[in-house]
Parts: structure tokens; sequence; C-alpha cells
């Protein structure tokens, strides 16, 4: 019996959480001009972001960001300006007394502007 209890104290200490957070159609944390329908989305390319924060024996290092996370994964695509089809997260784990980390974790199909060419 205290094999068993043992077993499932473990198991409940190493264990880690994830929640989803939300979806979204676009989201963006850069400036986008939305005023005209000149945006592509690439449908063929997905990009995560994760802004990170770690425990250490009980002192977090800081506060995980999402606006963090977001920033990451739109840079991770050259010249995207915001994401479609959005996915948020937040990812919770800790070992007690010797490590853990919460982190958000945002992934998108990246967004280009595209440029309009001035007609002669």
């Amino acid at each position: 019996m205290k094999k068993v209890v043992g077993l499932l104290v473990a198991t409940m200490a190493l264990s880690g959480c994830t929640h989803r957070i939300g979806d979204f159609t676009v989201a963006s944390t850069k400036n986008m001009n939305h005023t005209n329908s000149n945006h592509k989305v690439d449908y063929n390319e997905r990009v995560t972001g994760k802004d990170v924060k770690h425990t250490v024996l009980i002192f977090p290092t800081g506060r995980s960001n999402m606006k963090e996370a977001m920033d990451n994964a739109i840079e991770k695509a050259p010249a995207a300006v915001g994401l479609s089809n959005v996915t948020v997260k937040i990812i919770d784990w800790y070992i007690p007394l010797i490590y853990g980390q919460r982190y958000y974790e945002i992934e998108g199909n990246p967004i280009y502007e595209v440029k309009e060419e001035k007609a002669n």
C-alpha cells in the first residue's frame, strides 16, 4: 500500500499541466495596415514561439509573457506582420524543490503584407 501511495505522489509531483487559452483567426502584436486587404497567409508554414521562465528550487526567474511569445513566433517568419489560425497554450511543470518551467506557446500561420505596385 505504501508503494502505491508513493507512486501516486511521485506521479503527481512530476506531472505538468497544459491549458489551451484560446484559438484566434488572426492575432498580431505588430502594426498591421488593416484598412486594405493586401495580406497573404502562408498556409504551408507553421511557426511557434515561446516565452519560457524557469523556477529553480522555489525561486521563479520571472513571469512568462504572452506578448513575448507572440513576438517570437512572428519573428521566426521574416517580414511577417501577424499570425492566422493561432493557438495559444500555457504549459507549467515543476519538480518540487528542484526545477520547473512555465511558458506560453503560440503557434500559427504567418501573415505577410503584400505591397501594391503603383501603375504609371
